[in-house]
Order: C-alpha cells, then structure tokens, then sequence
C-alpha cells in the first residue's frame, strides 16, 4: 500500500507562485461603467440637441412616456393607502397583522411601478440603439427619458423609505 503524505505548505506555495506570470496585472474586480444600475445616458456635448426626431421615433417616444405616465399615476394612487399603513405598522412589531399587512401593501406598490422601470429600460435600449447610429438624437432620446428616471429614483427612494418605516 502506498503511503501518501501531505505535501508541505512550502511546496504547495511555489506551486502556486510558478502559475504567475512576472509583471502581468490581473483585470480590476470593480465594476465597468456599463454594469451599474444607473440608466444608460449617452454623453450630451450640447445642453439642447440639434437632432429632430423621425415620425417613428417620436412615437416610440410618446408611447413610452404615456405609458410610464399612466403607470406612475397608477403608483401615485396607490403610495397614501400604503403610507398609512406602513405609520400604523411602524408601531407594532415585525410578524404582527400590521406588519404583516404593510409588507403586501408594499409588495403591491413595488409591482405598481413595474410599468415605470420596463419603460426605463426601454428607453436604456432606445438610447443604445439610436446612439449607435447618431449622437445627437441619443441626447435627444436621453433627454426624453430624464423624467422617467427621475420619477422611477422617487419612486425607489420612497419605496425604501416605507420598508426602513415598517422595520423589515
């Protein structure tokens, strides 16, 4: 029978020293500009673009920002139910019926702005798509979508408020 015994820590240290090539720096563990959850912006060399819109992009523009507007109105209605709520659970503990019952209240509100943050995206893949072929109307199509994201940011923000409120 064979006797194997544990290779030495020195032994296993070389070993692993020789897999490194001398001067060769290994890629950053940090995150590329694109892997953030920011939306996509395209870069605006001018406050106010030169750019018209064709007929087409002008209604995917509209399309997007009716639908997004009924959706944040969706959300807006429902955001003083789940603000009253989530006072009274504030007071109570979690696992309690308030508790319980402002967490699906919140869960419902965070569904009510689905509508807003898939035309966010949207709107990300526009920018791409259009930027590919003319800057000028990406900063036109980014200054379309600003509202959107700022209102989808609010909307996150108080979100997060009403979770912090209930104690989750």
């Amino acid at each position: 029978m064979l006797n194997l015994k544990p290779a030495s820590p020195l032994l296993l240290l070389s070993a692993l020293t020789a897999c490194a090539a001398p001067g060769v720096q290994f890629p950053s563990l940090e995150r590329r500009p694109y892997e953030t959850s920011a939306p996509v912006a395209a870069t605006a060399e001018s406050a106010a673009p030169s750019a018209v819109p064709s007929a087409e992009l002008a209604t995917k523009l509209n399309a997007l920002l009716t639908r997004h507007t009924a959706a944040n109105q969706d959300f807006l209605r429902g955001l003083g139910a789940v603000q009253a709520t989530a006072s009274k659970a504030a007071a109570t503990g979690p696992g309690s019926e308030a508790w319980v019952n402002a967490q699906l209240m919140l869960s419902r509100l965070d569904k009510m702005r689905a509508g807003s943050v898939a035309v966010l995206r949207e709107f990300d893949g526009l920018i791409a798509d259009v930027g590919a072929v003319d800057a000028d109307m990406a900063a036109l199509v980014t200054e379309a979508q600003r509202p959107v994201a700022e209102d989808v940011a609010a909307q996150s923000a108080e979100i997060a408020r009403l979770s912090r409120l209930i104690g989750e």
